[in-house]
């Protein structure tokens, strides 16, 4: 009887499901076709096992679209860009290499307008600084011009360096030199060697270029310090304070222990800097500057002073200044004055390049150390005999960047 009980649309329900047809199932029946040709395709239960079983795997079965490159366009080699033309250029200046390189750059003229015949000297002097009990030690050129300028009672040709006090410290810094008898004086400069011979062939003179090149010598225990190399054309600086030439316009500092040897150059800031000078040829005690009408000693100011050494460290300087001099005689024809080459693009290129010229620099022992040597003194040496000098150099460099922009 409780078996009778059950209602008999479950068991119907039963059955009709087993006997449901596809279209009482909408939801899980795929989309109806558009065309005719999609119907003779798969059927529908495949096709969506199909695209059930690829939808996780959509990436890789998506074949890669290939990389189409693009239209490119070859631009010309910067064979001839500023910088490299630059560099070829300061190559081809006898007058910029002797600045940059004073020691090996003797034999050159300085290409202005003067047009006349002049002849080329290198003075090269050797000394050294012992640093003091504190330290500290320096040397400074004051003048490379021949002069007279000496102290009082001085029967010197003139002062062109000097050096501090060997007892100076960092805030008693004081210039001078040691007599022949072995007595320091302030004030006191000594002339550079071969100042006398150079003074009785000339009387106009100019400075080329000039530099002290600079070589410590500390032990490796001692190896302590530092250099300040500094250039200061306009008044002769005077102070006591080792600071002040630290801090000194364009000084450039460089740690003893780098192990470097160093270089402090002179350049010129205006064209007056390379016009001919006179010697004073009457005693005087100060300097002062120098115009066309006087026969002063103008002020000129390049050196070094080293602070924080240990006691007893050697400094080996080596004072370099080559002239161009106008001739008074010519005895045992030791001169061979030919006329100053005119090139005013040189003189051009020249006063914006020593803009960016460091005043000091490190340099390699082996440069410091080695033999002075010449420059090439031919002046658009690459003209082709055009006698335009540098502008053609110039013209030479910028026509290939400018054929390439074309």
């Amino acid at each position: 009887m409780k078996k009778d009980t059950v209602p008999p649309h479950k068991s119907q329900t039963r059955g009709n499901q087993a006997q449901a047809p596809a279209k009482q199932a909408p939801t899980r029946a795929p989309a109806k076709p558009p065309t005719k040709v999609a119907q003779q395709s798969k059927p529908a239960p495949k096709v969506l096992s199909s695209m059930v079983s690829t939808t996780s795997h959509q990436t890789s079965s998506i074949p890669s679209v290939p990389s189409v490159k693009g239209l490119t366009m070859k631009m010309p080699k910067q064979k001839g860009s500023a910088v490299n033309i630059q560099k070829r250029l300061k190559k081809k200046s006898p007058w910029f290499t002797s600045i940059e390189d004073p020691l090996h750059g003797a034999d050159a003229k300085i290409p202005d307008e003067t047009g006349v015949e002049t002849g080329t000297i290198q003075v090269v002097q050797r000394t050294t600084c012992t640093a003091s009990s504190s330290g500290t030690c320096g040397l400074r050129v004051i003048t490379p011009f021949i002069n007279n300028v000496a102290s009082a009672g001085i029967a010197l040709l003139g002062n062109n360096y000097q050096v501090l006090s060997p007892t100076v410290t960092a805030t008693t810094i004081t210039w001078g030199q040691t007599t022949d008898a072995g007595v320091w004086t302030a004030g006191l400069g000594r002339a550079f060697s071969g100042a006398d011979e150079f003074a009785q062939i000339t009387n106009e003179h100019r400075v080329v270029s000039a530099a002290i090149y600079i070589q410590p010598e500390p032990s490796l225990s001692t190896n302590q310090g530092e250099i300040a190399m500094w250039v200061e054309p306009w008044a002769l600086l005077d102070s006591p304070l080792y600071t002040d030439y630290l801090n000194n316009y364009k000084t450039a500092v460089l740690p003893i222990n780098s192990n470097k040897a160093s270089v402090v150059r002179w350049f010129p800031l205006a064209r007056e800097d390379w016009s001919f000078k006179s010697f004073l040829r009457t005693s005087g005690t100060a300097f002062s500057y120098q115009d066309s009408a006087s026969t002063s000693v103008p002020y000129w100011n390049m050196g070094f002073v080293c602070n924080g050494l240990s006691s007893g460290t050697v400094i080996r300087a080596t004072m370099v200044v080559n002239y161009e001099f106008i001739p008074i005689n010519n005895t045992l024809n030791v001169l061979g004055a030919s006329p100053s080459p005119s090139d005013a693009t040189e003189v051009d290129l020249v006063e914006n390049w020593v803009q960016d010229l460091p005043v000091g620099a490190p340099i390699s022992q082996q440069l410091a150390g080695s033999s002075p040597d010449v420059v090439s003194p031919q002046h658009g040496e690459n003209d082709e005999g055009t006698g335009f000098g540098m502008f053609f150099n110039v013209v030479k460099e910028l026509t290939p960047l400018a054929l390439a922009l074309l």
